[in-house]
């Protein structure tokens, strides 16, 4: 350069301050440096060369204005985290920080030193450096550049040389002077460094990947839920668990399901929820179902959260039929849909069906609120169910879920390939939805794990037992009894009758009036293909219905065909009013008789829309409607109309001497109350799905002198069904024997009850549970089951073993008997098989899948199968969790050791497979906030791979991964493959990171994936 001034500014491809260094390292003995902060990869931008160095010394300032002990720890803080970063920067390219391991031993040896001057702020740069002979004397570099790798190399920087010895010798004064009243960092760099260097055990990677994976899932407690909450101290800590994940899924998506199994304690998660957002100050509206409002959720409030209920409470309950009642409701749910903000929904599942009135309701109310669903069963039928409900807070915005993590651009798609791949897991394409098939695949979709809140019992169980929470216990299920009955006996020609009708071309019944697209001739050549599906759907459904109440009772086979042939009559009317005058007088006796039984019923005045699904399911609820003769073939629909009334009224007349004496299914019943020496002086519970049928056996049963007895159904008020619950079962309800005995109330012993129990309510006072229908669903069963298995309250059994001294060893045990009609059972089958046009593989839960029954005597696999679905066998999701709490519970420290982790650590251990080799990884990936829309650390996931060496095949199911990488503390380190090897397949796993994710979340550049740990299996 011109002049006697040498400048360095790293402008000049040549000349930079690293090649300065570099070649001064050949002729010093030793290097004084000051700067700000320095790299670890400044000395390694020196290559080996600096190894040869005997001494060298950095003084470095913090940057802080303060002098204070607390302000230098700050900046010695700021120091170390620059350092660290650097580290992480280094590993980058340096996965395994070659020559890293020399600077550790230069520091501990003192060949290298650091200080930290804090008197004043110091910000100078200098590089002395101190040659090896006294010819070639001292030098010196002054001016900007720290000692970092971009100070060194990249940014422009203004140094300047000093040669003479007379300046040079002045800044080594200087130096020294600074030096002398500096303070000793070395320590603590090379605690810092060493953290990068040192070989992690097997264990420590096991524990830290595991750490990553669940920690979203740990609860971080607020000093509010510690000190104020009424709630969250009688929470185990399973729900407390599911508390803090639900919020959080409802703050990034403005929504969250909880999806805990049956009966283990949603209602107080929902509690928790309610506290939470009511001292946000948020208004929140709770839909509950009738029968669960008061004898839950109000006594639940009155109980723990009494300041919640009143005039001036932000809280207001509602039932999921008042979204439709008239009077002041509309008004009602208009103020909820300005003002509310928070929506929670208990059992949730009753709005899986997008078109029923009710749901559209909802749908409209909610808009852009908050909610939180609430159910054991998201899944009743279909996949699709569980999408239903993802919509009502993502509107049915197909690409709701586009941004990271989820980049879902088509939410029906993401369900259509789920809904694929399930039919291809259990090998049918025409299949009724196996919710235990469907879970299980669920449990591994990004989106299902995203969005819902999903624990098994056994998973509670054994949280419960490694957390050490609340006296808990769960009653011990029998294996269920079948009650054999005679559908032949029962009925006998009207058997027959109905298989007839069955096995025509056209089974049962045509029903045109659900189904008018079927004759339609208009103008118009395009017919919706999904309304009409819908149609044909709603005929095989209504046919399906009547089978189902055919093996219910007569009574209520007989009802379903009094209410269609009056709907039928009805169609009749409104299109052909004459035809329907000439049908009504050639039957008079037999419509005098309905309109009685409808008396008897008490429908006679009762709206079909407010009639609950015990009664009429919603997909029936059909308006009738006038036909256009131009759009339809009404003659030939008024003609099969006519042809089904006559259906219907050949089986009502067959009906008409029918005498209970020769139902064998109720004659069942009464032997086993009788006889069954299990069901001496035990509460029991009796369900059926319909009224009719738990009406006839209250007045059956009650005739045979068995009882005390009660029933309830859709029609029961909610006054006296709180009481029937409550003396059904007193003491999981605040009361108990004695107390019902000094208010004069007669204890219930047997409770017969449709599906309206079936859902949230206590009743473990009983032990025995029947269930005198064939449920086609068994979600159904789990909720029924679950009204008294459930979890056991220790002071409250012991409470009840005190007033009943009798019930010792019965206590804790649930006895359930199934009706089914083994004789017939392959006809009744192959009936509804025809009528639905699909397999019914859901029956498998009744142990009739292959025509056989539920006895613990079967070779099948049927009992086995419910039992899973119902204690939900930990998955193996959960089984990591579970090893990753006992972690923590066994080394109490682990978390602060993961915590002073830095990234990347590494370690190798045997395989568990011989001869197999592979490398497993745990990223984090990033991810938008989706409440901010800003790509946020606190949003981003992990994900775990693994790489196996032989068929370069790679995989991301973590349940898969877990088994192969579980480690103990004294699991030996093993390291076998090629460093080069290793970092080669890194590459690779960060390729398809970019390729499968990053890419398809659209994540910005600069925006990456972070290796948290990796380990070598050999």
């Amino acid at each position: 350069m011109p002049g006697n001034i040498f400048i360095v500014d790293n402008a000049d491809t040549e000349w930079k301050v690293q090649r300065y260094l570099h070649d001064w390292c050949d002729l010093a003995r030793a290097f004084d440096i000051a700067t700000a902060y320095f790299e670890i990869g400044a000395i390694l931008l020196l290559d080996d060369k600096w190894q040869g160095l005997e001494r060298i010394r950095i003084l470095m300032g913090d940057e802080v204005s303060k002098r204070t002990k607390q302000a230098f720890e700050q900046g010695l803080r700021e120091i170390v985290r620059k350092l660290d970063d650097s580290l992480e920067a280094e590993k980058e390219e340096n996965d395994f920080l070659r020559g890293v391991p020399a600077i550790v031993e230069a520091l501990r040896s003192s060949v290298i030193q650091a200080r930290v001057y804090r008197r004043k702020k110091f910000h100078a740069k200098t590089y002395i450096t101190h040659g090896k002979m006294e010819v070639i004397g001292s030098a010196a570099l002054v001016g900007s550049s720290n000692f970092t790798c971009p100070g060194l190399t990249e940014n422009i920087e203004l140094n300047i040389r000093l040669k003479s010895d007379s300046e040079v010798a002045i800044l080594q004064e200087w130096f020294e002077t600074y030096w002398n009243e500096a303070e000793d960092v070395t320590p603590d760099l090379l605690k810092t460094i060493e953290r990068h260097t040192r070989e992690y055990s097997p264990f420590e990677v096991y524990a830290r990947a595991l750490s990553a994976y669940f920690e979203a899932h740990e609860p971080s407690v607020s000093e509010w839920e510690k000190q104020h909450s009424q709630i969250y101290p009688i929470l185990d800590y399973y729900q407390q668990e599911g508390y803090h994940r639900v919020i959080e899924i409802g703050r990034r998506y403005n929504g969250a399901l909880l999806c805990d199994g049956v009966g283990l304690g949603k209602t107080f998660i929902g509690l928790m929820l309610i506290e939470r957002f009511l001292f946000e100050r948020k208004r929140v509206a709770l839909f509950v179902p009738k029968a669960a409002r008061k004898d839950v959720w109000e006594n639940n409030l009155k109980k723990y959260l009494p300041e919640v209920r009143g005039k001036f409470s932000n809280l207001a309950i509602y039932n999921h039929t008042d979204l439709l009642r008239g009077g002041d409701f509309p008004e009602w749910m208009q103020e909820i849909a300005e003002k509310v903000d928070v929506i929670l929904i208990d059992e949730a599942h009753h709005f899986r069906n997008a078109s029923s009135d009710r749901t559209r309701k909802m749908f409209e109310i909610i808009d852009k609120k908050q909610v939180f669903l609430l159910t054991a069963t998201p899944i009743n039928n279909s996949l699709y169910d569980l999408m239903h409900l993802i919509e009502l807070f993502s509107r049915r915005q197909p690409d709701y879920f586009r941004a990271a993590p989820l980049g879902i651009h088509s939410l029906r798609g993401h369900f259509r390939a789920l809904e694929t791949a399930l039919r291809t897991l259990v090998g049918e394409e025409q299949v009724e939805m196996d919710a235990i098939s469907a879970e299980e695949m669920l449990s591994k979709d990004d989106l299902f794990r995203e969005l819902v809140v999903q624990r098994s019992r056994a998973y509670v169980k054994r949280s419960i037992q490694q957390h050490g929470g609340q006296r808990v216990a769960f009653p011990i299920r029998r294996d269920p009894v079948v009650a054999n009955y005679s559908l032949q006996k029962t009925y006998g020609k009207l058997l027959d009758m109905i298989e007839v009708s069955f096995n025509k071309e056209i089974p049962l019944l045509s029903l045109p009036m659900y189904y008018p697209l079927a004759y339609y001739r208009g103008q118009n050549a395009e017919i919706d293909p999904m309304l009409e599906n819908r149609q044909r759907q709603v005929v095989g459904l209504i046919r399906t219905l009547l089978l189902k109440r055919f093996e219910s009772s007569a009574k209520a086979f007989e009802a379903s065909c009094e209410d269609l042939l009056l709907k039928l009559l009805q169609f009749v009317r409104l299109n052909q009013e004459r035809l329907a005058l000439r049908w009504e007088k050639q039957h008079a006796a037999l419509l005098e008789k309905i309109q009685q039984h409808l008396h008897e019923r008490g429908l006679a005045y009762q709206n079909e829309e407010e009639r609950d699904e015990d009664i009429i399911p919603e997909d029936f609820k059909k308006r009738i409607e006038h036909l256009d003769e131009q759009e339809y073939d009404v003659h030939a629909i008024l003609n099969e109309t006519l042809l089904d009334m006559e259906e219907l009224v050949r089986f009502l007349q067959e009906l008409q001497d029918f005498d209970p004496s020769r139902d064998d299914k109720l004659q069942t019943l009464i032997a086993l109350f009788r006889q069954d020496e299990n069901l001496q002086g035990q509460k029991v519970l009796v369900f059926t799905e319909y009224v009719d049928t738990a009406r006839y056996l209250r007045q059956q049963l009650q005739a045979a002198g068995i009882g005390p007895l009660a029933e309830v159904d859709s029609l029961t008020s909610s006054n006296t069904r709180s009481a029937i619950i409550r003396n059904f079962s007193p003491y999981y309800n605040d009361s108990s024997s004695p107390e019902l005995q000094a208010q004069g109330i007669e204890e219930i012993r047997v409770l017969i009850s449709t599906d309206v129990l079936s859902e949230g309510l206590n009743l473990q006072d009983a032990a025995c549970l029947m269930n005198y229908d064939v449920h086609w669903n068994p979600v159904r069963l789990m909720q029924r089951i679950g009204r008294v298995d459930r979890r056991l309250n220790p002071d409250l059994e012991a409470r009840i073993l005190r007033d009943h001294p009798e019930q010792e060893g019965v206590r804790g045990t649930v006895c359930l008997w199934n009706f089914l009609p083994p004789a017939e059972l392959d006809r009744i089958l192959g009936l509804y098989e025809r009528v639905a046009h699909k397999t019914l593989r859901i029956s498998k839960i009744f142990g009739i899948e292959g025509r056989k029954l539920l006895t613990p005597e079967d070779e099948y696999d049927a009992l086995k199968e419910f039992n899973k679905a119902y204690e939900g066998q930990t998955t193996s999701l959960e089984e990591m969790q579970l090893a990753y709490q006992q972690l923590l519970r066994d080394h109490p420290d682990l978390e602060n050791q993961i915590r002073r982790m830095p990234l990347r650590v590494f370690s190798g251990k045997a395989h568990v497979a011989p001869d197999v080799q592979a490398v497993f990884f745990c990223y984090s990936l990033p991810a938008k906030d989706a409440a901010t829309g800003e790509w946020d650390d606190n949003a981003s996931f992990t994900r775990w791979y693994l790489y196996d060496l032989a068929t370069e095949t790679i995989s991301d199911d973590a349940s898969a991964i877990f088994p192969i990488i579980r480690s103990k503390p004294e699991t030996p380190r093993l390291n076998a493959i090629a460093q080069t090897t290793l970092r080669e397949i890194r590459k690779q796993i960060e390729k398809k990171i970019n390729k499968d994710y990053l890419r398809k979340v659209q994540a910005p550049v600069g925006i990456k994936a972070t290796l948290l740990a990796w380990m070598e299996l050999v």
